[in-house]
């Protein structure tokens, strides 16, 4: 009580700290920015994040934008027209390093003087003459060097490639990219591709979503607070001080200069609804005791309220923070470092801005009661306490049923990190792709680097014997090195296909290369690293478990003391993320789960309490993995936070019910009373709260990336299962316990 006094006494300086924090957090919200480079997160002291980011360095760039360009017959004067048009175009964008297209890449061939090493084509020159481009097409076909890599088999395709210099932001090179050739005439023939283009996507939908979603969610979020108290205040109060535990939270994340990713982007959403039911519950206590007796029922609402609602928050607090021990993403942990701290606000302002706003509403003579009506919101926790009371049997039967469904669903839940697959079908990522796939190489770069004296015959040969490893693999059809190019010119020399033991011999044929382009892309300016590129067609997890295991075998095997192998790229980055996906399911499940416990336990004064209010978020856990094995939704980046985001959203209610039936007994209702006023009351507000919680998710299924589309819908689902759960399992356990309780404590008679 006296903690409501004190709120009371000091309204307008609470409403005042509040104003001036709001202003202040609003203000930094200007800076906030997004990086959607989901591998940017991998850890610092990640090996094979390490050697991409060197080789990045060394190497001019390891991430490449892809331009396609299709149409009938790539070998038509205007065709290669167009080709240089875009090769030029993309030059002159600030941060791009290297432009490989049939217009400047390189050909060595034979002429009267030797080896001549040029241009595929002259972009100065560019043939018309129909045999002359038919001789073209031949010769260039014929070429692995460019089959399936620059043009595709069938020649109705080809590819200008784009290396991004390390320091550069990715999003605006692309950016950049795409805004100069967006004037060219033939859109509808470009096509794009590549990793920088897909994180482009991903920064753009994230910020349409913060856009678009945010306003929707809080629009429906709303209408089911409306609904449920009947009253434009009922829904004010809530949604005014989520509102401001949003601009709290979003202006932290741009005050410690922390950016935006693909998970702390939906941050707004789930304090929406998650944050609200604090408020809710804080709004609902005031009205059912001003609807009691009006005589101090502020005061009495909030001095019981506070206790319950710190427990719902500490516990959903703990929910989320077990995801900084859990996780391998550093933007994982972000995510449920600054979700936990958006709902340490949203619980503050609850037990604060409310009290403190209806302190001064009460001077006013008004108030949030308003005469019972038998709505909605009103019957079915009365339907439901009775099926309790009186159809336990069924009951139980039916959540037996749903549990032995989901057991059987969860061996079929699959894993998945393909990026391309975080976008609908009609996006210009998917579209890219899936030219790439079809009629290229594929778009995920895969290297292998290997450091000693580039230029002696032994560590060249490795090169070829690890490019021969490579080809053994259908899903690498193709590598390229600094080998390749003194094969085919000692091939053009008359000497064969090889590389030359003499290395006196390799010394002159690097004498012919020295200055090309290309040989910034393959062996370091000292000589001492060469790298062989490659590109991997599939991300499917089978292909990276076998990339991972096969290339570990191959670089142990052939690394010596004069000569070293490091293999990294997209395929192995994609595998660590499937590897944190699994880390992070069970690591912060686990620490969620027995963390919730031991909270709910002490705070309760209870073990048994404890394990009782875990028992509806576990069998909610089993429905929510059924759920996704039966429907095919597969483990990724954002459903792997369903699970231990369920355990800390979910335990609020079961710390709700366990607390107004508790308060009950303690008032001699008995345990049937304690039961039906448990649902009347806090069973309402867990009612609404479920409704408006799987409502404000459920808009998830609006935004543009599939991952958090899957992500509301599992989140609504469970939201509803944890709240019947908890209104119906959890009420017959109560009871349960309670009777046990008492007749373990029955003395016997006396003879």
């Amino acid at each position: 009580m006296r903690y409501a006094q004190q709120i009371t006494r000091f309204k307008y300086a609470v409403l005042s700290v509040i104003l001036i924090i709001t202003l202040m957090m609003a203000y930094f919200m200007k800076d906030l920015s997004v990086n959607a480079d989901v591998l940017s997160y991998l850890p610092d002291d990640d090996p094979s994040a390490m050697l991409f980011n060197r080789i990045g360095d060394a190497f001019g760039g390891n991430s490449t934008v892809i331009v396609g360009l299709s149409g009938s017959n790539v070998f038509d004067e205007e065709m290669l027209y167009k080709v240089k048009e875009i090769t030029d175009s993309i030059r002159r964008v600030e941060g791009v390093g290297y432009v490989t297209s049939l217009t400047n890449v390189i050909n060595i061939r034979g002429s009267d003087f030797g080896i001549e090493i040029g241009r595929l084509i002259d972009e100065f020159d560019i043939p018309s003459d129909a045999e002359i481009l038919d001789s073209l097409k031949a010769y260039t076909l014929s070429k692995e060097m460019y089959r399936g890599n620059l043009v595709s088999e069938d020649a109705t395709a080809t590819l200008i490639a784009a290396k991004i210099r390390n320091g550069y932001n990715h999003a605006e090179v692309v950016g950049e990219i795409r805004e100069k050739l967006s004037g060219l005439p033939y859109q509808e023939m470009i096509h794009y591709g590549g990793m920088p283009h897909t994180l482009y996507e991903l920064s753009s939908i994230i910020l349409r979503d913060i856009k678009n979603i945010i306003p929707f969610a809080f629009l429906v979020i709303s209408l089911v607070l409306l609904a449920g108290f009947r009253r434009i205040r009922g829904v004010l109060l809530p949604m005014a001080t989520v509102l401001i535990a949003i601009i709290w939270t979003m202006g932290l994340i741009a005050l410690l200069d922390f950016e935006l990713t693909m998970l702390t982007n939906i941050i707004p959403v789930i304090l929406l609804a998650v944050g609200s039911a604090y408020a809710i519950h804080v709004v609902n206590a005031i009205v059912a005791e001003q609807q009691q007796n009006p005589e101090n029922a502020l005061q009495r609402a909030v001095s019981y309220i506070v206790i319950p609602v710190f427990l719902a928050a500490v516990t959903t607090i703990l929910g989320f923070l077990s995801f900084i021990a859990g996780s391998y993403l550093l933007m994982i942990r972000e995510f449920g470092i600054f979700s936990a701290i958006g709902i340490l606000f949203s619980m503050i302002l609850s037990v604060t801005f409310i009290p403190a706003i209806l302190a001064l509403s009460k001077q006013k003579g008004e108030s949030l009661a308003k005469p019972l009506r038998n709505n909605f919101f009103d019957r079915a926790p009365e339907f439901l306490s009775g099926i309790v009371l009186h159809h336990k049997k069924p009951l139980l039967a039916g959540w037996m049923v749903l549990v032995i469904a989901s057991v059987i669903g969860i061996t079929q839940i699959e894993r998945r990190v393909d990026l391309v697959d975080y976008f609908k079908k009609d996006n210009l990522v998917r579209q890219g792709e899936n030219l790439l796939t079809e009629k290229f190489h594929g778009s995920n770069p895969l290297y292998v680097s290997i450091t000693g004296e580039v230029q002696d015959p032994d560590v060249l040969k490795l090169m070829e014997r690890t490019q021969d490893f490579m080809k053994g693999f259908e899903y690498i059809p193709y590598s390229q090195s600094v080998a390749d190019l003194i094969k085919q010119m000692n091939d053009v020399m008359g000497e064969g296909e090889l590389i030359p033991d003499d290395p006196f011999k390799i010394i002159q044929l690097w004498f012919l290369l020295d200055g090309q382009e290309i040989m910034d892309q393959l062996v370091s300016p000292d000589l001492s690293e060469g790298l062989i590129q490659a590109y991997v067609s599939s991300v499917e997890l089978d292909v990276l478990r076998e990339i991972e295991n096969s290339f570990d075998k191959w670089v142990k095997t052939h690394s010596m003391e004069q000569h070293q192998l490091a293999y990294t790229g997209i395929p192995v980055m994609l595998k660590r993320l499937d590897e944190s996906i699994i880390s992070s399911q069970t690591y912060s499940l686990i620490i969620a789960t027995i963390l919730v416990i031991i909270m709910v336990s002490i705070l309760l004064g209870s073990f048994r309490k404890g394990l009782i209010a875990i028992v509806p978020i576990g069998i909610t856990l089993i429905i929510l993995f059924g759920i996704m094995g039966m429907t095919g939704i597969p483990l990724d980046i954002a459903t792997v936070l369903t699970g231990s985001v369920t355990i800390g959203i979910g335990i609020d209610y079961s710390i709700h019910m366990i607390s107004r039936f508790g308060k009950g007994c303690r008032e001699g209702l008995g345990l049937e009373a304690s039961l039906k006023n448990s649902i009347r009351t806090s069973g309402k507000a867990i009612f609404i709260n479920m409704l408006s919680v799987s409502a404000g998710f459920a808009v998830l299924a609006f935004s543009n990336l599939v991952p958090l589309q899957r992500f509301g819908f599992l989140i609504a689902v469970t939201m509803l299962v944890a709240g019947m759960a908890s209104l119906t399992l959890l009420p017959l356990m109560l009871i349960k316990s309670s009777s046990s309780k008492k007749s373990k404590t029955k003395k016997p008679l006396s003879t």
